[in-house]
């Protein structure tokens, strides 16, 4: 009986501990999806670069904080099936628009030159044009952004 136990108590460990690993896949999309391309001399890294998990129909929402005398590339990635990347940028304080990639034609990448310190709002979504539409409607996949930065050029 002990033996029994033993065996259901390390099944139960195995299924949780996997759905735990399967619900962290996305968590560093960012750093080997697409999204890791050469940014351009001088650009480093920025820790608020973020990856997450996301479906159709689905929208993230990221405050993020943009430091001043700065020239910022963002680069957005997604899993396959669910490119292009819909993003709009936001003035978190004012919620004025700043760019919305949808009137580019979904790029991957946006560069903005930041001269004052602020909070913009990044909202992002997937699209997946080119999928079964009912393979995306039932299937989660990985959506990141990498952030990169150098001093403004004055």
């Amino acid at each position: 009986m002990k033996r029994v136990i033993y065996i259901f108590a390390l099944v139960l460990i195995m299924v949780f501990a996997g759905s735990e690993l399967n619900a962290q896949n996305c968590n560093k999309f960012h750093l080997y999806g697409t999204c890791m391309q050469y940014p351009g001399a001088g650009y480093k890294f920025d820790g608020q670069s973020r990856s997450n998990v996301i479906g159709i129909g689905d929208k993230l929402v990221y405050n993020v904080i943009f430091y001043g005398d700065r020239d910022y590339k963002l680069i957005f990635c997604a899993t396959d099936i669910f490119i292009p990347v819909h993003y709009v940028l936001k003035d978190a304080v004012t919620r004025d628009l700043i760019y919305d990639s949808k009137k580019d034609d979904y790029p991957e990448t946006v560069e903005l030159n930041i001269e004052n310190t602020r909070r913009i709002m990044i909202e992002i979504s997937v699209l997946g044009l080119n999928a079964d539409q009912e393979l995306t409607n039932d299937y989660f996949g990985c959506v990141g952004f990498l952030l990169n930065y150098k001093p403004l050029k004055k």
